[in-house]
């Protein structure tokens, strides 16, 4: 997990990536690996009793995982309350990811305390791990798109530094299909793999790098699909926030609630909130992404679209 999010520093205000991991049918490196390795980068040059409390960033371009990432980190305001930083990371000369970071002092005074109350689901120890449940759509049907195939391939032979355990209970054709049924709302607890250090500078880095895994599917989801789905045709992030509101470690289990509220103009937006184990918001997050439909997926749907002879709105027919 240390090198998925360490950098290297290489100058006054210069740091360079250590490692930058691929996913599966993406076409550029894993969003929250940057926005970790941004993070991280940024907070190295925070007096050190200062904690993030707020993070905003765009993907500009898709990042080349052969070529490595330079953070180079602007350094707006040092005041008594409150240091903010700007990192603009580059690869080959090109800004590629921009994010602005906020960090707070600790406040000694008597401040006012709420928070939202965690849903109910299912502890994560009775659900199945996310290769478990791929091996388990894989013995228990024979409709295999090829997005399922290969993401059962990778999974099994890439160790990823967090899992993860799906609240919604898939059905084997779901999983390998990706097509699933409708719904604005996904959970899951996630976690790093293995017991960390005690450093919650690092922990908060994790959990940026977990926050962006899964969330923007959210808003496809809610549309009867997810990224495993043939009908998707590109899936990927535009901009992310994250407001941390205290103090948590990654790797022990925390509970991701996300729901997607819209999705439209060929993009889709999603919020969550990240809960501890013992129903502490610990960070509360935002997100808007590209959504489009492959090219066969929309023609299918123009031949579901007809006119309503009262109102003369295209509508889609339900067959």
């Amino acid at each position: 997990m240390a090198n998925a999010i360490d950098v290297q520093m290489i100058d006054t205000n210069l740091y360079m990536s250590k490692e930058l991991w691929l996913p599966y049918n993406a076409r550029g490196a894993f969003g929250g690996q940057v926005i970790a390795q941004a993070l991280r980068a940024a907070w190295d040059t925070v007096p050190e009793d200062y904690f993030v409390h707020s993070l905003h960033c765009y993907f500009i371009l898709a990042c080349n995982v052969e070529t490595p990432v330079i953070y180079h980190i602007d350094r707006i305001r040092d005041g008594k309350s409150y240091v903010t930083r700007i990192v603009t990371a580059k690869q080959k000369g090109k800004a590629i990811f921009v994010s602005s970071c906020s960090f707070a002092a600790p406040d000694k005074g008597i401040t006012l305390d709420h928070q939202s109350k965690m849903p109910e689901v299912p502890d994560p120890d009775s659900l199945l791990s996310e290769i478990e449940l791929l091996s388990y759509a894989d013995e228990s049907t024979s409709i295999r798109g090829e997005k399922f195939k290969n993401r059962l391939a990778r999974k099994q032979e890439y160790g990823h530094p967090t899992e993860s355990r799906e609240i919604y209970k898939y059905t084997p054709e779901e999983v390998a299909t990706g097509n699933v049924q409708a719904g604005e709302y996904n959970q899951r607890w996630f976690r790093a793999k293995g017991r960390l250090n005690d450093d919650l500078k690092f922990h908060a880095c994790i959990i940026a790098y977990s926050s962006d895994s899964g969330f923007i599917n959210t808003a496809a989801r809610a549309n009867g699909y997810t990224y495993n789905s043939d009908g998707i045709g590109m899936m990927s992030s535009l901009d992310h926030s994250i407001w941390f509101h205290q103090p948590s470690r990654a790797d022990e289990w925390l509970l991701y609630d996300m729901h997607s509220p819209r999705t439209s103009g060929g993009r889709g937006v999603a919020f969550g909130r990240i809960y501890s184990r013992d129903g502490r918001l610990v960070a509360t997050t935002a997100q808007e992404g590209v959504l489009r439909l492959s090219a066969e997926e929309q023609e299918v749907y123009k031949r579901k679209i007809s006119v309503d002879p009262e109102s003369g709105n295209n509508v889609i027919s339900k067959l």
